[in-house]
């Protein structure tokens, strides 16, 4: 017997409904199960009173222990009914999105890796179309095909290989069309004053709908020979427009800004052009495809550094947190074996709206509650970039400044609680209709930025949270142009370290206290929705006497396999900073804050998605645990490596915004610690610790395979502070001092 998917439920009230489990049987399998049923059926407990609970191996439907029972016991117990598996059954997306057509349509399908051969063979002696590339995870590999349900039942049953159908997705969304702006002069004298970006510069790589690249603010940033297109019936130069208006974002940010500003505009990135959809061809690539072979492409013709922009989302796919094929697709290209990280910046998603049917103000009221982030964003290894809106110039805006932008969707639907999204850019405002009822874009409120049409129409607006993506690349790629050497996992736990909520964030926070949530509940709620804000650039490029940041580039090897035994954890490692404590001791009881950030990168399983296993998802997991007030660091190291053997419950460790239990979720880890400076001093000590994956089950070689991390933790005090940067500066020897303006780094 092997278990293909797990499919859980919940019934009317919302309670723990029945689930349901698929298995793959041979003939000989499914005869010895009717054999253990008959014996299950004719057993007696002769002594019920001393019968213990058995293991249930799930693997092979053996029990472990008690030799009383019949064997397969617990699951004849657990299971109300068995059945032949119909082609509903290896749907897991939601069972109304099933396909309801007679004729052929496109799948997702999942397919057991080792049974590819006889997929392939069944697909060719079917006629059934595959469309796109196939992509390969660990023991999955995932294909869209073309085939009518009759079709793909006798595909299922020929190959023996089919472990989960799911709806097809392509790069095909809804784009809204705004207004357009008033003329603004100026902006044709910008182009003559844009002094661009070195050669060696970082490159933003838009995948999307492509750029015109002839327009005169982005002509000297990006050359024709770096527009590339996956397909050759796709326009290279965006017929769509979207991408054109990305360019513009990624480049300058609001031209609007740029252009109200006397002087030269030095630009620090340039710009790379890969079309992954175009809205207006009849040629379609799964989303998955389209990225790998885009990004693979792309990075064989130049070898440079890249920040990635995916300003769009996959329609069709599951919009509950769960991983997709697209979602995992971006994980391993993230990961890359380990050997090739990338950065990745992915938008949540917008709310749905057109201009016939616009924006509705009730699901402001809930803050898009009802509406979840939409794939590929909930992966774990991307920055997940959401939208609010600094903007109200309008007589009667939707949002209030620094509020949520109208149509950004939130990890409130999902399940799953993964600290999505990562952080907010501006994605502009709304204006209400005289109904009352419904909104739309209102021009002064949103972004002015580059169009695809230079001659007629020169700039456009554009909003919502593609733009917030585009604004997030442009500020990671202006990370990577001043710190070339550090890793993409440091420039995405910067950017989520340097971010604040808004007063209106924190506003809303209140309001969920006197609604009353506890002070824990309401934090999560805000980063549901917010994530952890909006990035401070002044903390992220520059420091002040009271605002110190440390940064650690470190690895470790997780697990360990002898010979004989099952995989077992590895290392830890302590990280001990040089620490301000002259300052801090001067400070006394003065409240001060700490942050402390943990990145890394997983290389994903999708299959354990299918089966439930979540936990199983990532490879490897690491978590970090600060040196308590009034703790040695001899004892730090024993009570973190004896959490980690026996995952005993520690002492509190107060002051800390989400705490240890809340904050280890995904691999970008954050909080924030608020106290007296006196409890800091000594407390330099900062553990490092591996969690179990998918790599600790045995599946891979894991003996000795290291795993990169980065760790960030800022210091931050009142401006009467002494010099926090001076007195770590001199702690650190000549030779492990990288001097960069805002950080100290060892």
């Amino acid at each position: 017997m092997k278990l293909l998917n797990v499919q859980r439920s919940a019934d009317t009230r919302g309670q723990r409904g029945r689930d349901r489990a698929i298995y793959f049987l041979t003939e000989n399998a499914i005869k010895s199960l009717d054999s253990s049923l008959s014996k299950y059926h004719d057993w007696v407990d002769e002594d019920s009173a001393s019968a213990t609970l058995n293991v249930f191996d799930e693997g092979n439907g053996n029990e472990l222990g008690n030799g009383n029972r019949p064997r397969n016991f617990w699951l004849f117990e657990s299971a109300s009914s068995f059945r032949v598996a119909k082609l509903e059954d290896l749907w897991t997306d939601p069972q109304e999105n099933f396909p309801r057509e007679k004729g052929a349509v496109e799948w997702e399908i999942w397919v057991r890796s080792p049974q590819r051969a006889y997929f392939d063979t069944a697909v060719v002696r079917l006629g059934i179309k595959l469309t796109g590339h196939p992509t390969e995870f660990t023991d999955i590999t995932v294909y869209n095909g073309l085939a009518t349900k009759a079709s793909l039942e006798r595909l299922i049953e020929q190959s023996a290989a089919v472990v989960e159908l799911r709806g097809a997705s392509n790069f095909i969304a809804e784009h809204a069309l705004l207004p357009p702006p008033e003329r603004l002069q100026q902006i044709q004298q910008i182009a003559q004053r844009v002094i661009p970006a070195p050669a060696s510069a970082p490159w933003i790589s838009l995948l999307d709908t492509g750029v015109n690249w002839s327009h005169p603010l982005l002509s000297s940033s990006l050359p024709a020979e770096r527009c590339q297109t996956v397909a050759t019936a796709w326009n290279r130069f965006d017929s769509d427009g979207h991408g054109s208006k990305m360019a513009g974002i990624a480049l300058y940010g609001d031209l609007g800004e740029v252009a109200s500003i006397a002087g030269p505009v030095t630009l620090e990135t340039g710009l790379e052009s890969i079309v992954v959809f175009d809205p207006k061809s009849s040629v379609r690539i799964p989303a998955r495809d389209a990225i790998l072979r885009g990004i693979t492409e792309a990075e064989t013709r130049a070898a440079h550094p890249r920040v990635y922009c995916l300003a769009a989302t996959t329609v069709g796919e599951p919009e509950d947190g769960r991983p997709t094929s697209t979602s995992s697709t971006l994980d391993a290209l993230a990961f890359d074996r380990g050997t090739q990280m990338r950065l990745f910046c992915v938008a949540v998603g917008n709310v749905e709206a057109t201009i016939t049917e616009p924006y509705q103000t009730q699901f402001y009221a809930t803050l898009n509650g009802e509406h979840g982030i939409q794939s590929p964003a909930q992966a774990l290894n991307v920055l997940a970039v959401g939208a609010l809106t600094n903007k109200s110039s309008g007589p009667s805006p939707l949002a209030i400044a620094g509020g949520l932008s109208p149509r950004s969707r939130t990890a409130k639907p999902w399940e799953i609680r993964r600290h999505k999204p990562d952080i907010l850019m501006e994605g502009g405002n709304h204006g209400i209709d005289p109904s009352g009822t419904t909104s739309r874009p209102h021009g002064p409120d949103m972004i002015a930025t580059t169009s695809n049409d230079p001659v007629r129409q020169p700039i456009t607006l554009t909003g919502d949270t593609s733009a917030a993506c585009a604004a997030a690349a442009r500020l990671a790629g202006r990370v990577m142009a001043r710190y070339p050497a550090m890793r993409p996992e440091t420039v995405r736990g910067l950017i989520v370290h340097s971010a604040e909520w808004t007063p209106t964030m924190w506003a809303h926070w209140q309001t969920l206290i006197d609604a009353g949530e506890s002070e824990q509940q309401a934090t999560l709620s805000l980063l549901d929705c917010f994530g952890w804000g909006v990035p401070n650039e002044e903390r992220l490029f520059w420091s002040a006497e009271n605002a110190l940041t440390l940064i650690s580039e470190d690895e470790l090897r997780p697990y360990k396999k002898e010979e004989g035994k099952s995989v077992t954890l590895k290392e830890m490692k302590s990280v001990r900073l040089p620490w301000p404590d002259a300052a801090l001791r001067a400070l006394a009881a003065t409240e001060i804050e700490l942050r402390c950030t943990l990145s890394y990168f997983i290389q994903p399983d999708l299959h354990s998605a299918g089966l439930d296993r979540q936990q199983y998802y990532p490879s490897h997991g690491l978590k970090f645990d600060f040196q308590r007030f009034g703790e040695s660091e001899e004892r730090t190291r024993k009570r973190v490596n004896k959490a980690i053997i026996s995952h005993d419950p520690q002492a509190s460790d107060e002051g800390w915004v989400l705490g240890r239990e809340n904050r280890p979720r995904g691999t970008l880890h954050h909080d924030i610690w608020r106290g007296p400076a006196y409890q800091l001093v000594d407390r330099q000590m900062i553990t490092v610790t591996p969690m179990r994956g998918w790599w600790a089950n045995g599946g891979l070689e894991v003996a000795d395979v290291p795993v990169r991390y980065s760790l960030i933790v800022s210091i931050r005090t009142p401006q009467t502070a002494n010099d926090l940067v001076a007195e770590v500066r001199s702690l650190i020897p000549a030779n492990l001092l990288v001097d960069v303006p805002s950080v100290v780094r060892t």
